[in-house]
């Protein structure tokens, strides 16, 4: 489908609505752990429902980005343009923040090039290890639109069986038996399975049946990740087994709340889905900035003696994200007025 550069793109509500939540679950996954006070089980349910918050935004790109077809050029150049400067400039905030960079020898030539080469190395902060995924998957995404294009649904479903069999499923074997893979099957992991299924559920029709589905594999996803993490249960030492974004609790739970949310979007008020049309807009940039936010919220509560884990964790915690979540959002907003500011968020 190739889209006339003249007309403005029509917003999709359940685009707009999944972007907006994403954003602020993503918020309520960084509230700091020093946070949470009393019961301790709060901190553990926020969290374990928060997991879904990066899954999401994976699999809404693999939706917009597969269900389009353009010249590589075209698309190589849309992402740098949206991605490059972005990348760069929080990379080399947050690593003046985090390292010190300039402080004892000032703005020196070794100074910046040591920060480029801890760029490349790496993520300068937590959260920011998902331009790192999403680049990489960015430049496989023309590859996987020829896929997607061509292919059969049969054979899109395969790669999809291959990569849960490949990953999430491996994961468990080795992680829970003394069975190891010896075979080189890394080209097939990766985030690329999100990517495919966004494509595959975002297709997929609005129906009761599929609500039904969203919120079993939903229940059960959390469920299971809750007790994994309120009881510990190991392995601890093996985040890939029951913690990560790549276990298979924590994609049957993202996968759940994706097809509960997209059919149930389309029926809020008319209010809802403007201000999440507004949010949409802003939650890359809410994504980026809100780690700094939260340092800011952190000393002006300490300026006026409010201890955040001193409050029932129940309501400080999706309170202190809320907080956050719209300082971010109104820091973005004004940011995207100033135009020689707006391409950073």
């Amino acid at each position: 489908m190739q889209i006339n550069s003249g007309i403005k793109p029509q917003p999709i509500i359940w685009v707009d609505m999944m972007r907006s939540v994403a954003a602020f679950i993503v918020v309520l996954a960084h509230v700091p752990f020093d946070w949470a006070g009393e019961p301790a089980w709060a901190y553990t349910l926020y969290y374990s429902f928060s997991r879904i918050g990066v899954p999401i935004f994976f699999l809404i790109s693999g939706y917009l980005l597969l269900s389009k077809q353009e010249p590589i050029l075209d698309f190589s150049i849309k992402r740098v343009t949206r991605i490059a400067l972005p990348f760069l400039v929080w990379s080399i905030v947050y690593d003046v923040i985090n390292s010190q960079t300039f402080v004892d020898a000032g703005v020196t030539f070794e100074g910046i090039l040591k920060m480029f080469i801890r760029i490349i190395r790496g993520p300068r902060a937590a959260h920011l290890w998902f331009f790192y995924s999403l680049i990489g998957l960015y430049l496989f995404t023309p590859i996987l639109r020829v896929f997607v294009a061509h292919a059969k649904k049969s054979e899109v479903n395969y790669y999809i069986a291959l990569w849960f069999l490949a990953m999430p499923i491996l994961y468990l074997v080795e992680g829970l038996t003394p069975i190891k893979n010896g075979f080189e099957i890394y080209y097939i992991g990766g985030y690329v399975g999100y990517f495919l299924l966004g494509y595959y559920i975002g297709k997929l029709d609005n129906s009761t049946q599929n609500l039904k589905i969203g919120l079993i594999l939903f229940i059960v996803g959390f469920l299971f990740t809750f007790l994994v993490h309120y009881y510990d249960i190991s392995p601890q030492d093996n985040k890939l087994v029951f913690r990560s974004y790549l276990s298979l609790n924590i994609i049957i739970m993202s996968l759940g709340a994706f097809l509960l949310m997209k059919n149930i979007a389309g029926k809020a008020p008319p209010l809802v889905i403007k201000i999440a049309h507004q949010v949409s807009a802003t939650s890359f940039g809410i994504f980026l900035i809100h780690v700094i936010i939260f340092e800011w919220v952190s000393i002006l509560a300490k300026l006026y003696g409010l201890h955040i884990q001193t409050y029932n964790a129940v309501i400080s915690i999706p309170i202190a994200a809320v907080i956050t979540f719209l300082i971010s959002w109104l820091s973005v907003y004004i940011i995207q007025r100033v135009p020689i500011l707006r391409s950073i968020v």
